[in-house]
């Protein structure tokens, strides 16, 4: 039987799809981890860990008392041969 990702992934799949499609375009600022945590009926940490997880894709960025913010140009993380 296959294992569900955790929630913090599942959320972050879907804002990087979000992203990859252009409804958040780049410069586009994400809602709060607050915000998010309502969104998607989580807890604020896991809203936060699936921020990180986009952060750690290269896929957004943060400015210090401004918010999150999508890249200009999101990185493609497709398989290398």
């Amino acid at each position: 039987m296959a294992t569900r990702p955790p929630h913090y992934r599942r959320v972050a799949d879907d804002i990087e799809q979000r992203i990859r499609s252009g409804e958040y375009p780049g410069g586009h600022q994400l809602p709060s981890v607050s915000e998010l945590g309502e969104i998607y009926n989580i807890a604020r940490s896991t809203a936060y860990r699936a921020v990180k997880e986009l952060h750690t894709r290269n896929l957004v960025y943060g400015q210090q008392g401004q918010g999150v913010f999508v890249t200009d140009e999101p990185e493609t993380h497709e398989p290398q041969d």
